[in-house]
């Protein structure tokens, strides 16, 4: 007599082991897209990343410059005269302007080169002239 061999059926089907080869595809070519989207999102972030490096570095140069004159004596600005420093590859433009009210305007305006342009911000403070400063 011939021993006829049975398989299992789930609903109909033969059960199977393992996967197809267009499912290994298919898993590979979706985990690729996902790999070349984060490579993509990373080098994204690192531009920005410098970017605000290089923005954060003129506003503390402004600031710098603010908390310099900041300490001073009124009577020791040259109202009017534009006065330009360049360090650390940032360059600053500045101005000190009677503002009334026995208080002076000092406008900075900082520059630095980028890998595509020439960036600027200006900055503008209230410096309070005190008696016997």
């Amino acid at each position: 007599m011939k021993r006829i061999r049975r398989t299992r059926s789930v609903g109909g089907l033969q059960s199977r082991r393992g996967v197809t080869l267009v499912e290994l595809i298919v898993a590979v070519t979706i985990l690729m897209l996902g790999l070349l989207s984060i490579v993509g999102i990373s080098a994204s972030i690192s531009r920005s990343l410098g970017q605000a490096r290089s923005d954060a570095l003129a506003a503390n140069a402004a600031q710098s410059r603010f908390e310099q004159l900041a300490g001073s004596a009124c009577d020791t600005f040259s109202l009017g005269t534009i006065t330009q420093v360049t360090s650390r590859g940032i360059t600053e433009r500045y101005v000190v302007t009677d503002a009334g009210n026995n208080t002076r305007l000092l406008s900075d305006t900082v520059s630095w080169i980028t890998n595509r342009s020439t960036r600027k911000a200006a900055f503008q403070t209230l410096i309070p002239c005190r008696p016997g400063a």
